[in-house]
């Protein structure tokens, strides 16, 4: 009997010793947000409310997004366009963030005969900034402001556009596993201005802004500089 006790004593203990010990561990483990981490994200939209309305050659991305591959085919012609825009985000402190995106893409046009059409490249830059609020251990909110600079040049001629843009991205991230999330959530933008030049390289009168409203996906990896 006084075995059984010693026994069960000793397994007691070392079950309090390995609690503590994991309890240690996980309190030990690095958490998303903090000071001197770099995020990289790949941004997609799911649902957009305006991306269908816009008409190439004009930059179809407002906002630079991880990936794009649109074509366009109407009485007007038809296109084809191809983007990426990787994000990157620093936590300059505890859970705020610094960073943006950068875009690049191409892209052809093809109006109705005989007008001739050619190929268009985007470009832009956002930078951003935003504060992670870690709900539980597995949640996050990471709401993203942004200012984002898009432009579009044609070949033969073909014009040019650009445009400026402010935003918000406020996805809920789930970290599936140590150092990578995914999540999901709402983004809203409007131009803050427009530009656009025809084909003889004048200046189109007030050329249409356009605000978008939908829902955005993201995911990525950090890691500790």
């Amino acid at each position: 009997m006084r075995f059984s006790i010693v026994a069960l004593g000793a397994l007691a203990a070392s079950a309090v010793v390995l609690a503590a010990g994991n309890a240690r561990a996980q309190a030990a483990a690095p958490a998303f947000g903090q000071h001197g981490e770099l995020a990289i994200s790949w941004d997609q939209p799911l649902v957009d409310g305006a991306i269908a309305n816009r008409a190439l050659p004009q930059p179809l991305a407002l906002t630079p997004i991880g990936f794009q591959y649109y074509t366009l085919t109407n009485n007007n012609g038809s296109g084809t366009i191809f983007s990426i825009a990787p994000a990157a985000d620093y936590f300059v402190i505890d859970n705020l963030s610094v960073g943006g995106q950068v875009l690049l893409g191409f892209g052809s046009y093809s109006p109705p005969a005989p007008a001739q059409g050619g190929t268009t490249t985007v470009y832009g830059i956002a930078p951003q900034i935003g504060y992670n609020l870690g709900l539980t251990d597995s949640i996050s909110f990471w709401p993203k402001l942004y200012f984002a600079y898009v432009g579009s040049s044609t070949s033969n001629n073909g014009g040019s556009t650009s445009s400026g843009t402010i935003g918000i991205f406020a996805p809920f991230l789930f970290h599936i596993a140590t150092h990578f999330y995914a999540g999901v959530g709402p983004d809203f933008s409007t131009e803050a201005f427009a530009n656009q030049t025809n084909a003889g390289g004048q200046n189109v009168a007030n050329p249409t802004k356009v605000t978008t409203f939908g829902a955005m996906g993201t995911f990525g990896g950090w890691f500790n500089l």
